[in-house]
């Protein structure tokens, strides 16, 4: 394995900590009521039951909070989340360019497929970097500001 020449995190942007910062919120505020009703009913089962959505998007957030960029002298890899990894060798790198990843583009965050059908991995509806590639869908990834 090449080393790595440059790297950085791309951290997710605003409007997605403070998405799920409210549904983490109305989440734990229902669970707070499941625990009490499942007591006044005498089923823990219940309050078990309703802390699913709560672990199920803790879960997703911590998968996919960053953008891992990395770049050696033979290849760029992007990786979003524990299985999201993309490799582009240098040579098959036709152009790059700057771009926003915006919401008219790719209708929210995260693996998305964007109406100029490339796939982007974004954390935000900030910076972008599209790579164009020969013979090959553009690919798009956030960056820092």
């Amino acid at each position: 394995m090449d080393e790595i020449e440059y790297s950085e995190k791309v951290m997710a942007g605003n409007f997605v900590k403070t998405f799920v910062s409210v549904i983490l919120i109305l989440a734990t505020g229902a669970l707070i009521l499941a625990i009490r009703f499942s007591f006044s009913i005498g089923s823990p089962l219940f309050a078990v039951v309703m802390a699913l959505p709560l672990v199920f998007v803790s879960l997703l957030y911590i998968n996919f909070r960053c953008i891992k960029i990395s770049i050696t002298s033979k290849e760029l890899i992007v990786t979003y989340g524990l299985l999201n990894r993309k490799y582009f060798t240098l040579h098959e790198i036709e152009s790059c360019e700057q771009v926003k990843a915006d919401f008219g583009k790719y209708m929210g965050v995260g693996i998305r497929h964007g109406t100029d059908k490339s796939t982007a991995y974004s954390t935000s509806f900030g910076n972008a970097v599209k790579i164009n590639r020969t013979d090959e869908k553009p690919f798009v990834f956030s960056v820092m500001s």
